[in-house]
């Protein structure tokens, strides 16, 4: 760790104190130095200093008894740990830069003992990260459970609660870090990269405030996405009123503060491990069906998109054909769009005019002048149940219809 950083610190402490600085490893080799020109070379003093532990200085005389060795004073460097990690010495008459030596050991020390929590954290962030991926990766007979399992119990995770997966991904973060970056465009700095890291980790913190159970797992996993396991307890009706819904708005309310959105997607609670993992592609799917059909931001559960994610199973080339046949005739209205969102709508709300008017915030007699187009110009029985959910999916379909090559990699996002 001082090796790593030792340059760094002894450069920007010499602009400080305006004293020469260098920092030594345990064999009293100069690491660091704001004199580039003594990199390398031993410290004689050092190896005492560090031997015994204590602080010690020389003047110009005694100063030639030591290789490599300036008047000065040089005092242990210690770890988090307590261990002696190397020393720092300051050029110049002791009686001069004794006073700053205790405040540049201090100041090293705990620049040291930020960095290495920094990188235990980052350490350990990595490692829930690859936990979370192997968890929704898991294959019976394949995946050793014994050793996932433990290493899940480490993060706290429950092996005899019920969880759910909920999948977010950022809503337009492209634009966010664009804007970022064209504002420090001309800064030569990683600043602009900084912040958009320091972005992502607060996104992260809110996440997991919404999901504070400690038995809760929640990470980044690249690419603007975000996973959580969400230890449910007996909170399996997934309704908006659970608590998977509460804390899922709490995380887009602590986004719209950030100016930022996200698509939310729930999956179905899960037993064990094997469910878990069907779940786990479940909310990424409802995740990606949301977006799909609600062409925005929100939070879509699996429960609500059933008969989509089946929909989206068929091979493209039936699809379009079976749209095709049912939809080109709606199609050379301009209305189209408002006729299609009125008659899935209208199925939607069990073939309600009320509930139907009032979820599309329209009269009823402007439903039903929709709904009368719709039956004329398709030759539609409205009575027919069947006839009805043939153009009930026809109308869902329409929103798939495109090169298959695309929809394909559209529903192949699962990280």
């Amino acid at each position: 760790m001082l090796l790593k950083y030792a340059q760094e610190i002894a450069r920007s402490i010499a602009e400080i104190i305006g004293y020469n600085v260098i920092i030594t490893d345990t064999e009293g080799v100069v690491i660091g130095a704001s004199d580039t020109k003594r990199a390398g070379s031993l410290h004689e003093q050092s190896l005492d200093v560090i031997k015994t532990n204590r602080g010690a200085s020389v003047n110009e005389r005694d100063a030639q008894k030591y290789r490599g060795t300036l008047p000065g004073v040089t005092y242990p460097i210690h770890s988090m740990t307590g261990n002696v990690v190397g020393s720092v010495a300051i050029t110049g008459n002791p009686a001069d830069v004794n006073p700053f030596a205790l405040i540049v050991k201090k100041q090293i020390e705990i620049l040291l003992r930020e960095r290495e929590l920094q990188e235990y954290a980052a350490g350990k962030e990595e490692t829930l990260k690859n936990l979370i991926h192997d968890i929704s990766s898991y294959i019976p007979g394949v995946t050793d459970k014994r050793m996932l399992l433990a290493r899940a119990k480490e993060f706290g995770f429950d092996p005899s609660a019920r969880y759910i997966p909920v999948a977010i991904d950022l809503y337009q973060f492209a634009r966010y870090a664009r804007k970022i970056r064209d504002t420090y465009r001309e800064d030569n700095t990683h600043g602009p990269e900084v912040l958009i890291q320091r972005t992502k980790a607060a996104i992260l913190n809110i996440i997991r405030s919404a999901f504070p159970d400690k038995s809760d797992l929640s990470t980044m996993t690249g690419n603007n996405k975000y996973v959580v396991l969400h230890s449910a307890a007996d909170d399996i009706s997934q309704n908006e009123e659970t608590g998977t819904y509460r804390a899922c708005r709490k995380i887009l309310e602590g986004l719209s503060a950030m100016d930022l959105n996200a698509a939310i997607g729930i999956g179905s609670a899960a037993l064990n491990l094997f469910e878990l993992h069907n779940s786990c592609s479940e909310a990424w799917r409802a995740l990606q069906l949301g977006k799909k059909f609600s062409q925005g931001p929100g939070i879509f559960n699996i429960h609500e998109y059933r008969v989509e994610e089946l929909l989206s199973t068929l091979k493209p080339e039936q699809r379009n054909r079976f749209i095709h046949r049912h939809v080109a005739p709606f199609k050379r209205y301009r209305d189209w769009p408002d006729l299609q969102q009125t008659y899935t709508c209208w199925c939607e709300h069990n073939f309600s005019l009320v509930n139907s008017a009032k979820a599309l915030h329209i009269h009823r007699n402007t439903l039903y002048y929709r709904l009368e187009k719709i039956q004329k110009t398709g030759c539609i029985n409205l009575k027919d149940y069947r006839e009805t959910m043939k153009y009930y999916l026809a109308f869902k379909l329409e929103k798939f219809i495109g090169p298959g090559v695309q929809e394909e990699e559209f529903f192949d996002q699962d990280p």
